[in-house]
């Protein structure tokens, strides 16, 4: 064969392994049917409408993410799996659930008093100002 010429790989493979004996057939799996999630699936994923999903990857929330022919996201697995660490991260986290738990005492001790938060907007808007 001449230099450059191309050869596919699973030829090749298969020339290789059966020149040898004791050797078996190279056999080459096939390639997953999918590899990278639309944004379809990651609705369905997360129970959430397209839209919403849309919207995470467009803000960045999946590193890697790329539009298919300049239309269509797709995203890796491992974008999908690195957001999901970082969503269980932020909810184990513990000074979140100190403001959480300060915020229900602040909303207990409203109900309780009967009182409303005092705003401190016209009724009217702006027109006052």
């Amino acid at each position: 064969m001449p230099p450059g010429t191309l050869v596919p790989r699973d030829w090749l493979l298969k020339q290789l392994s059966e020149g040898i004996s004791g050797v078996p057939a190279a056999v080459t799996p096939a390639p997953p049917r999918r590899v990278d999630l639309t944004i379809r699936d990651l609705a369905k994923l997360f129970g959430k409408q397209p839209s919403t999903v849309r919207g995470w990857v467009e803000r960045g929330d999946f590193p890697g993410a790329y539009k298919l022919h300049g239309k269509e996201w797709r995203v890796p697995v491992s974008a999908v799996d690195a957001f999901q660490n970082r969503q269980r991260r932020a909810k184990a986290d513990p000074r979140l659930s100190a403001w959480r738990k300060v915020r229900r005492s602040d909303a207990a001790k409203r109900s309780e008093t009967g009182l409303e938060p005092v705003t401190m907007q016209s009724p009217r808007g702006n027109a006052e100002a």
